[in-house]
């Protein structure tokens, strides 16, 4: 928090000028590790799959041996409590985390495995079925699912995903307060309703690495639009991003700004500038990997520091 932006990539926090700040536990170079004040202390710590740092290196708690190295956390509040959870898909299955690193439950493998690699995925937290509290949602090789915060299933979606570490996400499009819940596979990008029917399917081609559709709006119009893309790489398909919409542009309107993996609203301005003091996202929005809503026509504006 001293005015000037830092940069995390894997285990290690640089400065704005590429030189090494701190490097701390051992990590994947495919694990998107995150940023986020777990103990309130006005500093963010440095999050990793099996273990949380202070920004100075100093450990805040380590699961090495319990939970692999090689994964990804998301933060949010799962529980209705005042404080963060870090929840964790890695090799061995699903884990929620304390704030203070109480492990509350520990590689739990809910679905049906499929194909590739199961649990090795990112998760989209956000309130999937409109009841005031926030759900989660993760793939499998063969099932897209959205779950509750102590893991019990919601619904579940048959999706083609064995190759790849992909995810998804979500927005009310409506403003009716349920969500569309959205997820992009070998073969098309899904768009369920919150009982989990698909209301909307586009084709799309990609050996799925960690990549996953988002919501913005692109064009400044007042209305979102959803962004997925495809490759060639497991055979003749599509090479191209695509950008679909509402052809009555009725969809609620997006923030226009989407910059990182762990995408939470809270980490950057809709101008591209970085927070000083970043908001705790679980506090208010309580999503990750999801864009906000702009309703009645506003524009996104940074309230001032």
């Amino acid at each position: 928090n001293d005015g000037d932006v830092e940069i995390l990539l894997g285990n290690s926090l640089y400065d704005h000028n590429g030189a090494l700040i701190v490097a701390v536990g051992g990590v994947s170079a495919l694990s998107a590790s995150v940023l986020a004040d777990l103990d309130g202390d006005g500093d963010m710590e440095i999050i990793l799959t099996n273990a949380a740092y202070h920004h100075d290196g100093g450990v805040v708690y380590s699961h090495q041996g319990m939970i692999d190295s090689f994964g990804y956390p998301q933060v949010a509040d799962l529980d209705d409590d005042p404080e963060p959870e870090v929840l964790i898909e890695a090799w061995k299955g699903i884990s929620i985390v304390e704030h203070d690193g109480t492990i509350k439950y520990l590689n739990q493998k809910p679905l049906p495995a499929g194909d590739g690699d199961p649990w090795l995925r990112p998760s989209t937290v956000h309130d999937f079925d409109g009841d005031g509290q926030a759900e989660f949602a993760v793939s499998t090789g063969t099932t897209y699912g959205v779950y509750e915060g102590d893991l019990s299933i919601i619904w579940t979606a048959p999706v083609i995903d064995a190759s790849g570490d992909a995810t998804g996400t979500a927005f009310d499009f409506l403003g009716d307060g349920i969500p569309e819940a959205m997820y992009a596979d070998e073969q098309n990008l899904h768009v369920f309703d919150g009982s989990g029917t698909t209301l909307f399917s586009e084709t799309r081609t990609s050996i799925t690495h960690i990549e996953y559709p988002v919501v913005a709006d692109i064009d400044n119009d007042g209305s979102s639009e959803i962004l997925v893309v495809s490759n060639s790489f497991n055979g003749p398909g599509q090479n191209t991003i695509k950008a679909i919409r509402d052809v009555e542009d009725r969809w609620i309107q997006a923030r226009r700004i989407w910059n990182q993996h762990t995408y939470h609203v809270t980490n950057v301005r809709e101008d591209g500038t970085i927070p000083q003091n970043e908001a705790p996202h679980w506090e208010s929005l309580n999503t990750f990997r999801t864009n906000a809503q702009i309703e009645n026509g506003g524009v996104c504006v940074p309230i001032p520091e």
